[in-house]
């Protein structure tokens, strides 16, 4: 049997954030360069906004699952909580965790759909779409269909949602193992009802060589995870890492174009993330296809920028200036809806040791100077300037 090592690290889920402006011309990245240094002090280029969120036995929580325009969804184990995102109280707490018709076994994906009144539950185990209200009210389920796997389930617009098909790592599995050939005109992305789950459109990538994050040696295979549905806008970028383009699909005409170009790096294998996309600045991250099993290290990661102003790659550092000491903030991880560009969860006890080093200033201070470990997290939500 293959022992199976999986990094997870879209948090939920993960990934990316929003952009407030149009394309204004295709990029392109060459995977092969090592880029100049670059320092940015998050506050110059981002509003930030701090929101400790309600402490309390009922609404104790971990990590952020998806977010709206006016309410934030956490998780802690297998249990929802709703938040106001504005003032951090909670609203209400959906645990419908068990092996029931209207139940999940956990939720990996969630999307919220507000103007609905809907939470999009996907249940990886069970191959299913649970649909609740904003009260955990059970409204109807839907199955995802033989020989499908779908991940970086994303709402879309109204009526739809844009998916991968994680099958693609099936297939890479059964390539190596079996010694198959994969076939390179399978799609992968879809565009899904919101209703029934039903495939309304296909959204195809070109490509002529697989690459995932997986590495197969001997008995371990190990796999890392990127996320390849980013929300930009009304759109949204299809990440495929197979293909040398990056494309926007959008939602007036559901059609793509292409958004970046990758020239890519074959030793060791190269591939590229999507994140925080500003006015000025798109956030990036490369990851390079080696794993070590003897020590269970692999997957090695490098940020970087395109400054859209000058024109240039850097890899980058961002500094969060409400820290005395260099702090870097990711933002690759996180999880977006509306105007906002970011959303990182800040964990109690962390702020906690800052405020006693004397390591914090102004709003983030004040707030770290109120909270216990028992505390819930500050919500630290960012605003592209």
């Amino acid at each position: 049997m293959k022992r199976i090592i999986v990094w997870m690290l879209i948090g939920l889920l993960m990934a990316s954030c929003q952009s407030n402006i149009k394309t204004d011309g295709l990029i392109t990245i060459d995977l092969n360069l090592d880029y100049p240094e670059k320092e940015l002090i998050l506050q110059d280029f981002m509003e930030v906004q701090y929101v400790p969120l309600e402490s309390s036995d009922e609404f104790i929580t971990t990590n952020i699952k998806t977010i709206g325009e006016k309410f934030i969804v956490m998780v802690n184990s297998s249990t929802l909580k709703l938040f106001d995102k504005q003032t951090g109280k909670g609203i209400s707490v959906i645990d419908r965790k068990g092996q029931g018709a209207e139940e999940y076994t956990f939720p990996y994906d969630v999307e919220m759909d507000e103007a609905n009144n809907e939470l999009f539950v996907s249940d990886t185990n069970t191959q299913r779409m649970l649909v609740y209200d904003l009260q955990g009210n059970f409204k109807r389920s839907f199955n995802y269909g033989e020989d499908h796997h779908y991940d970086d389930i994303t709402l879309f617009d109204k009526d739809y949602l844009v998916c991968l098909d994680d099958a693609i790592m099936y297939d890479v599995a059964s390539m190596i193992m079996e010694n198959k050939e994969i076939d390179t005109t399978r799609i992968y992305h879809y565009m899904l009802s919101k209703q029934d789950g039903s495939i309304v459109q296909e959204i195809p990538i070109p490509f002529e060589k697989i690459r995932v994050p997986m590495v197969i040696e001997g008995d371990v295979v190990a796999m890392d995870a990127l996320r390849t549905v980013i929300p930009i806008e009304d759109d949204v970028l299809i990440v495929q890492n197979s293909s040398d383009t990056i494309y926007r699909f959008s939602a007036k005409d559901y059609q793509k174009e292409p958004f970046l170009v990758k020239i890519p790096k074959e030793e060791p294998e190269r591939l590229l993330a999507i994140g925080a996309i500003t006015p000025r600045y798109i956030f990036m991250e490369t990851m390079d296809r080696i794993f070590d099993a003897q020590t269970g290290k692999g997957f090695p990661r490098n940020k970087l920028v395109y400054d859209r102003e000058m024109n240039e790659f850097f890899k980058v550092e961002v500094l969060n200036d409400d820290y005395t000491r260099p702090e870097q903030v990711d933002l690759m991880r996180g999880i977006i809806n509306g105007k906002e560009t970011c959303i990182k969860a800040l964990q109690a006890h962390k702020l906690i040791e800052a405020y006693e080093k004397g390591e914090l200033k102004g709003k983030l201070k004040e707030i770290a100077s109120t909270l216990n470990e028992d505390s819930n997290p500050v919500l630290m939500i960012l605003t592209a300037k």
